[in-house]
């Protein structure tokens, strides 16, 4: 049997330039996220049927409380002024447009959405603090930016986590659009990294058709340990492929035979950064972007970061 696994051959000093011209629109793991969780099997977008309720409140305590309540994802708006004062901000106006309510009532899961100022505080662990400066933020680059909080999937254990975090400050590739706020809607239940590396793929110019499949939990779970073993060992390859590839054909019983991608991102860049890097890496290997761009019936992706400031990116594919 064909096992696909190709490994990244192109000198990363030859596609620096070429990742710098590709900056696709669209963190690290921090005090609410515990990257081992593996959520359910997550439809892929469009084939949820029905309206979820979605919410705005304006205070984040209250917000926090009402997700709580309705077992709602929160998605907070960390906006240059208060709201308020912030009429023209492009995010805010976005998310109160009547198109981006609709895409988040047919998503899945009941939403709270929490419009702030940058400066405004809030009471975490019994202190006023902006939200900006906690440390499970740093993705944010310390300035205005979006980030879900999930307390929708308390099965999954992922309740009270932080999902996606969406920086408005410039990055080295990554750079915010308006338009990343539609992704979230349809972004499959998961860690952090693991939507974090969904989206990159999902905003790449040439929209890679592998994430329309169904995130499966299996293939998730074995992009995450293996990328968690690159990452520990400090080198990327297809390491144990062959036992891999043939304990996912034994558990999960696929038609075709999995695919397997890895790359690795330049030394000491963040996770959003490494992301689309990783993606760009992919582009420029055909082996590589063959599976990424195709449609496949099932994906898991995942990413960890090494003692070496180097993350390490899997995609588990199969038809």
């Amino acid at each position: 049997m064909l096992l696909i696994a190709t490994l990244i051959a192109v000198s990363r000093q030859t596609l620096a330039q070429q990742r710098l011209n590709w900056i696709a629109a669209g963190t690290f793991p921090c005090v609410a996220i515990l990257l081992a969780a593996t959520p359910l099997a997550t439809a892929a977008p469009g084939e949820q049927q029905g309206q979820q309720e979605v919410r705005q409140e304006n205070n984040y305590s209250e917000a926090t409380a009402l997700a709580k309540q309705l077992h709602a994802m929160l998605l907070v708006s960390l906006e240059p002024n208060a709201p308020s004062a912030n009429g023209t901000d492009s995010v805010g106006q976005r998310l109160e447009t009547q198109a981006v309510g609709q895409r988040f009532k047919g998503s899945d899961t009941p939403w709270v959405f929490c419009r702030l100022g940058i400066n405004d505080t809030s009471a975490i662990d019994g202190a006023l603090t902006r939200l900006v400066n906690h440390p499970s933020l740093v993705e944010l680059r310390h300035g205005p930016g979006i980030f879900v909080v999930d307390y929708a999937h308390a099965e999954d254990g992922l309740k009270g986590r932080i999902v996606s975090i969406l920086p408005r400050t410039p990055g080295k590739y990554y750079q915010f659009s308006p338009s990343h706020i539609d992704e979230l809607a349809t972004l499959p239940a998961g860690t952090l990294t693991q939507r974090s590396m969904v989206l990159a793929v999902r905003v790449h110019p040439e929209r890679p058709q592998s994430v329309s499949g169904m995130r499966d939990p299996m293939l998730a779970r074995e992009a995450a340990a293996h990328s968690a073993h690159q990452a520990r060992i400090g080198k990327q390859g297809h390491h144990n492929w062959q036992t891999r590839s043939q304990r996912i054909l034994r558990n999960q019983g696929f038609g075709g035979s999995p695919q397997e991608v890895c790359a690795e991102s330049w030394e000491n860049q963040d996770l959003l950064d490494s992301c689309v890097d990783c993606v760009a890496s992919w582009r420029q290997s055909s082996g590589h972007w063959n599976a990424v761009k195709s449609e496949q019936s099932a994906y898991g992706y995942d990413i960890r970061r090494g003692s070496n400031g180097i993350w390490y990116a899997t995609g588990i594919l199969t038809k």
